[in-house]
């Protein structure tokens, strides 16, 4: 959060994903339709040994008969933890019913049904479980894709476990822009950057104009506001190692983008960008 410009220099390459309207508006559609017999649903993931799902945990994890645990990559199903502390008895009952409702989605798809993992570069997350994109096995149903697109979960991806967000992100500014599931509340409505202070400690999707960006060392700036130590910001350390290029980063000052992270106190609110498939830099409305 600092408050001098950097260089500007058009250069786009290592920004994240461009979403346009008319891709959007398809994207529904596209999704219901199975991923190619045998093949994966995105680039970028390698087969796992397929297995039967036995039950689906209250976290949205299979649990599959040879024991595996299996974390949906790439979404974020509805939890009690999207909302800040505060939050009213009716906001988290709403919460809690569209956490039911994914979950109530989730067993119907995946209870009982032979299943293929797809793994990303992180095959595994922290506590062991196998990180994966679904696919259901015969018919190649992506499991994901459907929750996104019936509004059920949002888009969060990870360092080394992005692979399929393009499609995903896709799916859902198609949902968002018919108020399906989850986007007809606007407990879920994309925040702009002077929305945020109320939301700390949660999971976000921001959006609005880059006022200024600047490069500090080893660090770029994305400053939405005229004070850099209130007004929300993204900071982006070490770009390169990151995927980004930092030029790239330094031209967005006026442009309008949108990003999607945990909402910290630094100075003012701030998400720490650390992988493109989080900043998209042409945005749905909706």
């Amino acid at each position: 959060m600092v408050g001098h410009q950097g260089p500007t220099r058009r250069a786009c390459l290592g920004l994240g994903v461009e979403l346009g309207l008319g891709v959007g508006l398809l994207a529904a559609g596209v999704l219901a339709r199975p991923a190619p017999a045998g093949g994966a649903p995105a680039d970028g993931l390698t087969e796992a040994v397929a297995g039967r799902v036995r039950a689906v945990t209250g976290d949205g994890h299979l649990v599959l008969e040879d024991g595996r645990r299996v974390r949906l990559a790439g979404v974020r199903l509805p939890h009690p933890s999207d909302l800040p502390p505060g939050a009213s008895p009716d906001e988290r009952a709403r919460v809690r019913r569209y956490a039911a409702a994914a979950l109530a989605v989730l067993r119907r798809e995946a209870t009982g049904h032979r299943v293929t993992p797809w793994t990303p570069e992180v095959e595994r997350d922290r506590y062991g479980r196998v990180l994966a994109q679904v696919t259901r096995t015969p018919g190649g149903a992506w499991i994901q894709a459907r929750l996104i697109a019936a509004g059920l979960a949002r888009v969060a991806t990870m360092p080394g476990a992005a692979a399929g967000a393009a499609p995903l992100l896709r799916a859902e500014a198609a949902a968002r822009l018919v108020g399906r599931g989850l986007w007809a509340d606007p407990l879920y409505a994309p925040r702009a950057p002077g929305q945020t202070w109320p939301w700390l400690g949660t999971f976000q999707i921001v959006r609005g104009t880059v006022v200024d960006a600047a490069q500090v060392r080893s660090r770029v700036y994305l400053n939405f506001g005229p004070d850099w130590r209130r007004d929300f910001t993204i900071r982006v350390e070490r770009p390169r190692t990151a995927g980004f290029d930092s030029a790239a980063l330094l031209d967005l000052r006026r442009q309008y983008v949108q990003v999607r992270g945990w909402l910290f106190a630094r100075n003012g609110p701030m998400i720490a960008l650390d992988h493109p498939a989080a900043l998209e830099t042409r945005v749905t409305l909706g």
